[in-house]
């Protein structure tokens, strides 16, 4: 499993996750989301709950998310 670390008060950001390349993210505060999107090869996303221990999957790699201050 991956663990995504992200500060709440960065509401745009890109990383990079070994297992899966670059990706992009944008939090939305008003509904309490996330959405996510793998940049590398065929483009990938998902939208999950913004909270710090949600699991999720993209392209059948586990991750986790981590939210920091």
């Amino acid at each position: 499993m991956e663990i995504m670390t992200i500060n709440k008060r960065q509401t745009r950001d890109t990383m990079t996750i070994p297992t899966l390349g670059m990706l992009a993210y944008r939090i939305f505060p008003d509904t309490e989301c996330i959405n996510i999107q793998l940049l590398s090869g065929a483009q990938e996303e998902c939208t999950i709950s913004f909270k710090d221990g949600v699991m999720f999957k993209l392209r059948d790699v586990n991750l986790c998310l981590e939210v920091i201050d």
